[in-house]
């Protein structure tokens, strides 16, 4: 089972010590933003995300994975829906009206995972991450909110 709770602090710092791939690690430090959760599996953490504010109604989502996530199919149907669901209620305290996410062009698993919790793809983005890496735009779209 998956425990979602509040950020701590040292969870990112556990993350950049054991990324689910190496490049995380020579990521630019990060300010926190305040909606941020971390989640565990068996006692470890494996990933730490939340959204990021823009103005009101729209902001980023945004995840970093641990190596730890690799166990026993955290990318399955239970991690899944857990993750979707913490966002899911992130969007409807927020009164979210869009969220986007960037995901690294070369990371398809990161993309499939982004597909599976309910994110529509938008666009690419050339060069976008600090390694030049190209990103692929996505957005769940809340009309309630509007």
């Amino acid at each position: 089972m998956i425990e979602t709770r509040g950020y701590q602090d040292g969870d990112m710092q556990f993350v950049r010590q054991n990324p689910f791939q190496d490049e995380v690690k020579n990521y630019p430090e990060m300010i926190i933003p305040a909606n941020t959760y971390t989640c565990i599996f068996e006692g470890e953490i494996v990933a730490v995300g939340g959204i990021k504010l823009y103005h009101s109604g729209v902001g980023e989502a945004w995840i970093v994975l641990t190596k730890q996530s690799r166990k026993d199919g955290i990318f399955g149907l239970i991690a899944c829906r857990a993750i979707e669901k913490k966002l899911d209620e992130l969007i409807v305290d927020l009164k979210m009206r869009r969220v986007e996410a960037n995901v690294r062009a070369n990371f398809g698993i990161a993309i499939r995972f982004t597909e599976a919790i309910g994110f529509k793809f938008d666009c690419e983005r050339k060069n976008f991450f600090p390694s030049g890496i190209s990103s692929r735009l996505y957005s769940k779209v809340n009309d309630e909110y509007i």
